[in-house]
């Protein structure tokens, strides 16, 4: 598929994300707030499938939206999708990936490297993906619930949404706490305990939260968009430092129902030892407590960590500030990322 082609394509999904699901007839929206669980899906095919096969083993999949956020076009991806039967589904296509523009900004160029250029796209995708559903997905309108984030390599347990809806009602009794995590690294723990305490990677794995800390957090984009590093959960604790508590809590599962099957040579084997993980799941009663040390409860953060590095580029911090392109002057700044280009 020739370079013109594969941006009209990108386009003409992104156009019709506005007006149709995938399976809205089968799973017609009823209700409020439904959970949304967003995937950030990029070069990792073989890890995805394995990620939709456990989604359709969650009880009460049928409830939730699906939201799969593609910085890679493959249409054979296309075709996984489409056999998605359990939910409704909506997809999209980063606009701005190194896919679509192969020899300029975003992607490579003389002074930047292909493999700088994606570890870029990683955190331009998550917040460009972030703020279209929050800010311009109005086919849903109000109906957006929490939003709950995966990577295409993840796999979840059968008890996930069962476990979001008691994290929600924590809410209720920990009004400072103001986003969840359902993943975290393998322990033995508790698999029916919540826990409060101050967000920080690498809890970034099943992070959740709604419309209004989102509308906190793009307050800060700033402190988000500026951090010299690739990494987003980073990014995000960047930007939790400049709130007046300097940190965000958390109510998180003590025993993960998201886990990563990235370390591991196949997504078929990531897939059992995830399974294996999952061998208590659907507590009746789930207890919420804080995690404390002999000094007392644990403290957040106290300085955000030097940057990784890897967002040098002033136009990567432009294009996070203003990702939809809304005020930003790019040929002012040398730059162009219409779809009109000609780097084919």
């Amino acid at each position: 598929m020739g370079l013109q082609e594969l941006m009209r394509k990108v386009e003409q999904t992104l156009a019709e994300a506005g007006h149709e699901l995938l399976n809205e007839a089968e799973y017609p929206i009823v209700g409020n707030k439904m959970p949304v669980l967003v995937v950030l899906a990029g070069r990792r095919a073989a890890r995805l499938q394995w990620l939709l096969a456990s989604l359709a083993d969650v009880t009460n999949i049928g409830d939730a939206l699906l939201v799969i956020s593609h910085s890679f076009y493959d249409e054979a991806v296309n075709e996984l999708v489409k056999r998605v039967d359990y939910c409704r589904v909506l997809q999209l296509y980063f606009p701005y990936s190194v896919q679509l523009f192969p020899n300029r900004f975003p992607g490579a160029e003389l002074n930047r490297s292909r493999a700088a250029a994606i570890a870029a796209e990683e955190k331009q995708h998550w917040w460009w993906t972030t703020s279209f559903l929050f800010n311009h997905y109005t086919l849903l309108d109000h109906k957006l619930g929490l939003a709950l984030f995966l990577q295409e390599d993840d796999y979840v347990a059968p008890d996930l949404l069962h476990m979001l809806k008691y994290a929600q009602r924590a809410f209720k009794y920990h009004h400072e706490a103001e986003v969840i995590s359902l993943g975290r690294p393998v322990t033995e723990a508790d698999y029916s305990l919540l826990t409060v305490a101050p967000w920080q990677p690498p809890f970034e794995s099943g992070l959740a939260f709604n419309l209004t800390f989102f509308k906190k957090l793009q307050a800060s984009a700033s402190y988000f968009c500026q951090y010299n590093d690739a990494s987003w959960s980073y990014s995000l604790l960047s930007a939790f430092a400049s709130w007046p508590r300097g940190y965000v809590d958390m109510i998180a599962s003590m025993s993960p129902r998201v886990v990563s099957t990235r370390e591991y040579a196949s997504g078929r084997e990531g897939a059992e030892k995830a399974r294996g993980v999952f061998t208590k799941i659907f507590p009746m009663r789930v207890r919420v407590a804080y995690i404390a040390t002999g000094d007392g409860r644990v403290s957040h953060p106290q300085l955000v960590p030097h940057g990784a590095g890897g967002w040098e580029d002033a136009r990567d911090t432009m294009l996070c500030l203003d990702p939809f392109l809304m005020t930003t002057e790019q040929k002012q700044q040398g730059w162009d990322l219409t779809f009109a280009g000609s780097d084919v």
